[in-house]
């Protein structure tokens, strides 16, 4: 068969060289496809969608920088790149600058949703005085760090941070999973993946409240897969069978109807599954508002007695919860300060204990949830019989 091809101004063209040429171009457009972003702020923020034109801005800072973005605290500040909704995954890498030593982060946004007025997405920050990354999933603009205690990494050596001096960092998000890298690019300090968001814009945030925080030599390109294969870091083990996992929730609701906490069995058609994370919390800030106004929420679960007898709900929650057993009200639980995955088996991370009665057979417990408090936002639960 002749391989060639005949063109219109008589020139014969090997099919081989043609294809080749074919694939050339397709690699150079694949490649050029894959940057999402560069931007050193030199001309502007055209490309960026801003809450609070007073907390974002950019300023000349020279030093070879020229102008960087600046984030300075100012309530819910969150400065949003145009279009990055539709980027799927992700590799985004930059410098960051703590000029002062204030109490100051950089928060990166990623999965950022709304759903009418509320607002939820994950986030990781680096803290600039204290030179550590944690998590703090927002949900409905509500922080969610005390729900992530284990989630924390302290920067040291080439990864630390020094007030007024750049560093680099780079985050990768594949669907809900983030993997964050500071200083080493080979190795994450954090890898994070119970989140239960799995797509939304991406975007930068400071503190609300403190000092200023600089970016600049941002870039972003799509990927496919993550730069790092190896063991979550930090590596730990859950044991989400230890728990109570089995959950439906009724809400979220405007104000209470403890009623349902009473004869929950009477109100079958208005229960739906709730399924908990990987670490076996109920996250209740997924359904339960912050700023808005449905802020109650009922969480129920079912346990099986072999005779009838003394029992203890073990608890670790950063939520104020009401108890009901068989239909009685049994106690209310204050929050703590932090809820921890191993609050079962570390005396450190003890919770607190309830004395219950349970019925021999099925027993019906239910847990009151109220929204709008700071830090709050989920909770851990156990049964000792």
């Amino acid at each position: 068969m002749d391989q060639t091809v005949a063109l219109q101004s008589g020139v014969r063209l090997d099919i081989g060289c043609l294809a080749a040429m074919l694939s050339v171009t397709a690699t150079a457009d694949s490649l050029k496809a894959q940057v999402r972003m560069r931007e050193d702020f030199e001309s502007g923020l055209s490309r960026w969608k801003l809450t609070e034109v007073r907390g974002i801005s950019t300023r000349d800072v020279g030093g070879g920088h020229g102008s960087v973005l600046v984030l300075t605290p100012h309530g819910d500040v969150y400065a949003l790149m145009e279009g990055s909704e539709d980027w799927g995954g992700v590799r985004i890498e930059g410098e960051v600058l703590f000029p002062e030593d204030d109490d100051n982060y950089l928060g990166v946004i990623y999965n950022f949703q709304r759903r009418g007025e509320r607002v939820d997405f994950g986030s990781i920050y680096i803290k600039g005085n204290g030179s550590y990354l944690r998590v703090n999933p927002h949900r409905d603009m509500n922080v969610g760090r005390n729900l992530y205690e284990e989630y924390r990494t302290d920067l040291e050596g080439d990864a630390g941070i020094r007030i007024g001096q750049w560093q680099r960092f780079k985050v990768e998000v594949i669907g809900a999973e983030a993997h964050f890298y500071v200083g080493d690019m080979e190795k994450p300090q954090l890898s994070f993946s119970s989140l239960e968001l799995d797509s939304g814009a991406l975007g930068l945030k400071p503190r609300s409240v403190g000092g200023e925080v600089w970016v600049d030599n941002l870039s972003v390109e799509s990927i496919e897969s993550f730069s790092y294969s190896g063991s979550p870091v930090p590596p730990i083990e859950y044991h989400p069978e230890q728990l109570l996992t089995q959950w439906k929730v009724i809400g979220p609701l405007p104000q209470t109807e403890d009623i349902v906490a009473r004869r929950p069995g009477e109100f079958e058609d208005r229960w739906r599954p709730f399924g908990v994370d990987a670490r076996g919390s109920v996250v209740t800030g997924r359904v339960v508002d912050y700023h808005g106004p449905n802020t109650v929420a009922y969480f129920r679960t079912r346990v099986m007695a072999d005779a009838p007898g003394d029992a203890v709900l073990h608890l670790s929650t950063v939520d104020d919860l009401a108890v009901w057993v068989d239909g009685l009200f049994w106690w209310f639980v204050d929050r703590d300060r932090r809820a921890w995955h191993d609050f079962w088996s570390n005396p450190q991370h003890e919770g607190q204990r309830i004395p219950i009665s349970l019925l021999e057979g099925e027993n019906e417990i239910v847990l009151r949830v109220r929204g709008g408090v700071y830090g709050s936002g989920g909770f851990f639960a156990r049964i000792e019989q």
